[in-house]
């Protein structure tokens, strides 16, 4: 082998070295894109949730307040006992 052909090898790899490096940098961009959009997906998913679980967690509490209050007022009238028994269904 001569310094020719030695010389051609290394300008050959040199060129492959130089596209392969290049397919890398585009690869670690589309994976960075990629793990962004991710990233985004699950921070506006969380804000999601967070906001539907304030939400549910607000009407139950509304509901509970509604529940102690109709049971306080059922217990002063001294009515409680008979009201449940009223909407029971009969078999």
């Amino acid at each position: 082998m001569g310094i020719k052909d030695l010389r051609k090898e290394l300008t050959e790899m040199r060129i492959s070295m130089e596209k392969m490096t290049a397919e890398i940098h585009e690869t670690t961009i589309a994976i960075r894109e990629s793990l962004k959009m991710t990233s985004d997906t699950i921070k506006e998913m969380n804000q999601t949730f967070s906001k539907t679980l304030e939400n549910a967690l607000r009407q139950m509490s509304e509901l509970t307040i509604q529940m102690n209050v109709k049971d306080t007022i059922l217990k002063s009238l001294g009515i409680d006992g008979m009201i449940s028994d009223f909407f029971k269904k009969r078999k």
